[in-house]
C-alpha cells in the first residue's frame, strides 16, 4: 500500500520528516505511550465507544428536571412545521460526510498510516465529545433551559384545570398538558444539531488548514474560501433549527460553542505540534499526526539539533553560531598573521 499511496505526489516538503525532527523534544508532542502504543490506542477507542453508549442512554432513559412554564409565554407557542434537517440526516451531514472527504484527501494526497489514523480518531473523538456533553446537559439542565418554541402548542394546556387552581399561580408543570409529550420536548438545551455540526466541520476545517497551508503569504484566496464554506455550512445547519422552531437562538449558540471547543481539543490532541495551526518553518509543509515520527526518529541525526526551542529560535541560534564561528576564524587568522610577522628588533 505504501507504494500505491498517496495517489498524487506533492512536493517533497510534505513528506520529509527531517523538517520536523526537533519536534520530538517538545513535551507536548512526545507520546506518553511510546512503549505501549497499541494498548493506549485500544483504550482510546474503548472510551469513545463508552461515551457514545452513554450518549444513547442519556437520550433515551433518564428524565430531565421538572419543567416550569407560564401559559402566557408566547415564545413557547410557535407553530409546528416540518424539520428542514432531521436528526438522522444531520448525523450523516455532520459526521459521515466530512469524514469521507478527509479520508479521500488522505488517500489521494497525504497518505501516511499514522496520519490517517489520527485524522479518523480525531474526527470521531470530536463528535463523540460533543454528543456526550450535549446529552449530559439534557439530563442535568434539561427543561430549565430546554423547552422548545413549540412546547405549549404541543402541550395543549387544560384551561379548565388552570382556572380551578390558585389565581395567583403563574407557573405550571406538564401536569396541565392534555397531550402526552415525548422526552425530546424537554431536551432543547443545548442544540444537538449545532453541537455536531460544529464538532464535525470545525475539525474538518482545522484538518484542511493543516494540509493546504494558506498562511504562507501567497495568493491563496481560494484556500481561504475552502476553509470558510464549511463554517458557513455548519452555521446554516444550526440556524435551520431556529427556522423550523425546534430551538431558541441561545440553545444553538451554546451547542455551537460546545462543538467548536470539542473540535479544537480533539485536533490539538491528535495533531499537537508546536505549529499546530500555522505549521513549521515557513508553514509550507502539512501537519502530520504524532506517531508518524516514531517511525522516523531512529533514522534521523539529531546531533545538530538545538533542544527545547522553536523553529525561529533554532534558525537564529544557528545563524549566530555561524557568525560567531566566522568571527572567531577571522580573529584567529589575524592572530596567526601577527604572530608570524618578523620582529623588527630582531631584524635590526
Amino acid at each position: 500500500m505504501k507504494h500505491c499511496l498517496p495517489l498524487i505526489k506533492l512536493p517533497k516538503r510534505y513528506y520529509d520528516p527531517s523538517l520536523l525532527k526537533s519536534r520530538k523534544w517538545s513535551p507536548w508532542n512526545f507520546p506518553s505511550r511510546k512503549r505501549h502504543i497499541y494498548v493506549g490506542l485500544i483504550f482510546d477507542w474503548v472510551l469513545i465507544i463508552v461515551m457514545l453508549l452513554l450518549t444513547d442512554w442519556f437520550f433515551k432513559t433518564p428524565q430531565p428536571p421538572i419543567a416550569y412554564f407560564s401559559i402566557n409565554d408566547n415564545s413557547l407557542k410557535r407553530p409546528i412545521v416540518n424539520e428542514i434537517i432531521s436528526s438522522s440526516l444531520a448525523t450523516v451531514i455532520n459526521t459521515v460526510l466530512p469524514g469521507l472527504v478527509m479520508l479521500l484527501l488522505e488517500l489521494i494526497y497525504f497518505y501516511d498510516f499514522w496520519n490517517c489514523y489520527h485524522m479518523v480518531t480525531g474526527h470521531v473523538t470530536s463528535v463523540a465529545l460533543a454528543l456526550f456533553f450535549t446529552s449530559l446537559s439534557w439530563i442535568t439542565i434539561g427543561s430549565h433551559l430546554g423547552l422548545r418554541p413549540t412546547f405549549l402548542t404541543r402541550c395543549q394546556p387544560d384551561m379548565s384545570q388552570i382556572s380551578t387552581m390558585n389565581e395567583t399561580q403563574t407557573y405550571f408543570t406538564n401536569d396541565i398538558c392534555t397531550k402526552k409529550l415525548s422526552k425530546i420536548e424537554y431536551q432543547g438545551f443545548p442544540s444537538g444539531h449545532s453541537a455536531t455540526a460544529y464538532a464535525g466541520w470545525v475539525f474538518f476545517v482545522l484538518y484542511i488548514n493543516g494540509k493546504s497551508k494558506p498562511w504562507t503569504g501567497g495568493a491563496h484566496f481560494w484556500k481561504i474560501l475552502i476553509l470558510l464554506f464549511p463554517i458557513y455550512f455548519a452555521t446554516w445547519i444550526s440556524l435551520t433549527r431556529v427556522m423550523d422552531y425546534r430551538h431558541f437562538p441561545f440553545q444553538i449558540i451554546t451547542g455551537g460553542l460546545i462543538g467548536i471547543s470539542m473540535a479544537l481539543i480533539s485536533y490539538r490532541l491528535h495533531f499537537g505540534n508546536n505549529g499546530w495551526f500555522l505549521g513549521t518553518g515557513d508553514g509550507s509543509d502539512h501537519i502530520p499526526g504524532h506517531y508518524k515520527y516514531l517511525e522516523d526518529w531512529d533514522s534521523l541525526d539529531d546531533r545538530n539539533e538545538v533542544v527545547n526551542i522553536n523553529d525561529n529560535d533554532r534558525d537564529l541560534e544557528r545563524n549566530l553560531s555561524e557568525v560567531s564561528r566566522d568571527t572567531n576564524d577571522e580573529v584567529q587568522v589575524k592572530r596567526n598573521e601577527f604572530n608570524n610577522q618578523p620582529n623588527q628588533d630582531d631584524n635590526e
